[in-house]
């Protein structure tokens, strides 16, 4: 019996809902030749290629539907998504704005033009855009369950944590599940500094995770590809005349062995404030086409957190106070902050490479680490140990250790997990606090837990 080109079309959308964008277009090329010029399949078919990378071909697709119907907005919306993957902004921001201004509504376009426009006006004014559009889809009718956490997000990135808080307990039944509702609970009570209820919520969303165990997540972090994505970021700030500097754990690799760390998570770069004021690295990165600046950010930030080749970027600003200089990831009091002997930089050559450090590197990782900074311990975290960590909420430390912990279980890494939790100034129980719901013991330790469950039968591996 010969397929209808209707179930291509379903197994090719059913391809793209299981993440299997390659598959769909197998099914939805045969769907597009058994019925060519269909909207419904040429518009599936640029998703799927959007999906694989082909931006290309993608575009070509978005523009063939533009032409069946030009007031599709999803069209219109991948068109933009296709042209910024082709390096091609003024044209995606002119796609991104023609959806805005035929629907309010429409958030993913808000968020695109906040990710990729040059200029902090229209991001800060797209940013609340997209806050305000969620809402009102929140509102009306019966909106997917995933609609509701990206509404909780994106108030958030508009820096209304405390409309998120209400908003998200006025519809905590209406997001997936209640550890989803604890997770955004915790991530808006951090925000807006309430460190001890930011705790107690992500305790809640880790005791109501559901399933026979933990999701195996790669960790996702090879030396040689963060020592090129800290080369390409390098090569932008000297373009904008900032000097900068090796900091923390990649510091601490490249004094080690001339490079990132294998263990590490992430590559760590310093500025220094001069007394003009810091460089204004929220412009730099909105300026340049291959990075996005955080929704969340804002140029008065002292932290910055980018992806750079597949590899997250941390930089921190060094500001002098008083006697010492101080760097930290927010500005709120009691926010994770640390405090260093001031310091110059000098150079140092690494592997036929030369890197701007501190001008006593070995005092400034005794400060970030230790006097044991020489010997590899793998499961420190400067957010909870570091001795330079100044005047840092203790529960803002355990919400670190427990949220860590957490995703290095879910890599299977329990060791690392209750290496993490151990470093925790609060005594860390998997009981929901205020919760009469069934729980385990409250003394029962996060990582056995979830090592036992992974080891029943049945449970995933």
């Amino acid at each position: 019996m010969a397929v209808t080109w209707q179930e291509c079309l379903r197994a090719g959308q059913q391809c793209l809902a299981a993440g299997r964008p390659g598959d769909a277009i197998l099914a939805l090329r045969l769907a597009n030749r058994l019925q060519p010029g269909r909207s419904p399949i040429v518009l599936s078919l640029a998703i799927a290629w959007l999906r694989t990378g082909e931006a290309d071909k993608a575009l070509a697709c978005f523009n063939e539907v533009m032409g069946l119907d030009p007031a599709d907005l999803q069209a219109r919306h991948g068109r933009g998504l296709a042209l910024d993957a082709l390096d091609q902004r003024e044209e995606a921001l002119a796609a991104f704005r023609a959806v805005t201004s035929n629907s309010r509504d429409a958030w993913a376009s808000w968020q695109s033009i906040a990710d990729i426009t040059p200029h902090e006006d229209e991001r800060i004014h797209a940013i609340d855009q997209a806050a305000d559009a969620l809402v009102r889809l929140c509102e009306r009718g019966q909106p997917a369950a995933r609609l509701f956490t990206s509404c909780a997000a994106a108030l958030l990135d508009a820096h209304r944590g405390r409309a998120a808080i209400a908003f998200i307990a006025g519809n905590a039944s209406r997001f997936p599940d209640a550890a989803t509702v604890h997770d955004c609970l915790a991530r808006a009570r951090y925000e807006t500094g309430d460190f001890r209820e930011a705790f107690r919520q992500k305790q809640c969303a880790v005791s109501r995770r559901r399933g026979p165990g933990p999701e195996r997540l790669p960790a996702g972090f090879s030396p040689d590809t963060a020592a090129g994505a800290l080369c390409s970021i390098g090569e932008i700030l000297d373009a904008a005349g900032v000097p900068f500097f090796l900091a923390a754990g990649t510091l601490l690799g490249f004094y080690r062995a001339g490079q990132p760390l294998a263990h590490d998570r992430d590559v760590d770069i310093g500025i220094l404030a001069s007394q003009d004021g810091a460089a204004d690295v929220a412009r730099i990165i909105r300026d340049h086409s291959g990075l996005v600046l955080a929704r969340r950010a804002r140029p008065a930030d002292r932290y910055f957190a980018l992806t750079v080749k597949g590899i997250g970027v941390d930089i921190f600003l060094y500001e002098l106070s008083g006697d010492a200089l101080h760097c930290g990831l927010g500005r709120l009091t009691g926010d994770v902050a640390w405090r260093f002997t001031p310091f110059r930089l000098k150079t140092a050559s690494f592997k036929g490479a030369t890197w701007n450090i501190p001008d006593n590197p070995e005092r400034y990782l005794a400060e970030t680490y230790g006097p044991g900074w020489q010997t590899p311990d793998e499961g420190f975290a400067s957010v909870i140990s570091s001795p330079a960590l100044f005047q840092v909420d203790p529960y803002t430390r355990a919400y670190y250790a427990l949220s860590r912990a957490d995703k290095a279980l879910k890599q299977g890494d329990s060791e690392k997990a209750a290496a993490l939790l151990r470093q925790s100034p609060v005594p860390i129980s998997l009981a929901c606090p205020g919760d009469d719901g069934p729980l385990p013991a409250a003394q029962v330790d996060l990582a056995d837990r979830w090592l036992d469950e992974s080891q029943e039968p049945g449970s995933a591996n």
